[in-house]
């Protein structure tokens, strides 16, 4: 059985994880954040927890990614995505999966910690490396988020962004930034031009949602070429392309997967966590 983490040392980790992403972020009128699962221990001197923490890292809290955390000996998951969504009102391992992972981690002492929309809507996080990732990371004439926190005087604390780049981007090359900043082999387009003249489709705006951005982009007030999201429905697709704008999906969770790893990891290995990224974890769909 792995041992808990101290409760000392619980607290930093989430004072490390809050210290990026504020709870105060998170849209909590639909989302499940913060401190989930609690398994930390008073002490370590009883020989039933330990000093240190050991963090995995993983999008979603899967029974391939809970398993994982227990052959490594972590005492902590950190999961982007809310594991308890919805609400609990009872444990049934027979009936629900998810209970059968929860009661392992409780068994096993490790504790979870999920930020979700906290790391979508602050400064730096999955949606400003979204934008980063479509033009290689240079400079952009204009940025912000389309929907603010309440509460916030910083226009790039919110959900999603709009973005304005200093020059026009081809569709092509665009694509390609795409494939190579989420490390995938392919992405979903949607456009009213011919695959063959993609190179000569040019892109100056774009409305930018991590995960599933349909309600993040009714609050778009600026006119943009493109919508880049990891999912979106049939008719909304339809609608844009029919518009003459350009929709690229690539899979929910494909849109914040690379964050962690490119983003995250870091940070908190700078707090002086021991962090590593689950292998187990990848998006539920597969393209062959």
């Amino acid at each position: 059985m792995n041992k808990a983490i101290t409760r000392a040392q619980l607290d930093k980790v989430v004072r490390s994880i809050t210290k990026f992403y504020p709870q105060k972020y998170a849209d909590k009128s639909w989302d499940n954040t913060g401190l989930l699962i609690d398994c930390s221990t008073a002490q370590a001197s009883s020989g039933n927890a330990s000093s240190q923490a050991k963090i995995l890292l993983t999008v979603d809290l899967t029974k391939s990614v809970a398993q994982e955390a227990v052959d490594a000996n972590c005492n902590v998951i950190i999961a982007y995505h809310p594991f308890i969504f919805p609400s609990w009102n009872r444990l049934n391992p027979l009936t629900n999966p998810q209970h059968e992972t929860a009661i392992k981690l409780i068994q096993n002492g490790i504790s979870v910690y999920c930020p979700h929309t906290a790391v979508d809507a602050a400064r730096g996080g999955v949606n400003d490396w979204l934008v980063k990732g479509l033009n290689n990371g240079d400079s952009v004439a204009k940025s912000y988020a389309l929907e603010t926190v309440s509460g916030e005087n910083d226009e790039l604390v919110g959900y999603g962004r709009f973005v304005e780049f200093n020059k026009d981007v081809s569709l092509k090359e665009i694509i390609e930034n795409v494939k190579r900043a989420l490390r995938i082999s392919h992405v979903q387009v949607a456009s009213a031009a011919m695959l063959s003249t993609w190179d000569q489709v040019m892109i100056k705006k774009a409305a930018i949602c991590a995960g599933s951005g349909s309600g993040v982009f009714k609050q778009l007030k600026e006119d943009v070429d493109l919508y880049y999201t990891g999912e979106m429905s049939h008719h909304e697709a339809l609608k844009l392309k029919e518009m003459g704008k350009t929709v690229i999906v690539c899979n929910h969770s494909n849109t914040e997967r690379g964050f962690l790893q490119d983003v995250m990891q870091g940070l908190l290995q700078n707090e002086g966590h021991d962090v590593f990224i689950s292998k187990n974890d990848h998006d539920p769909l597969t393209v062959v």
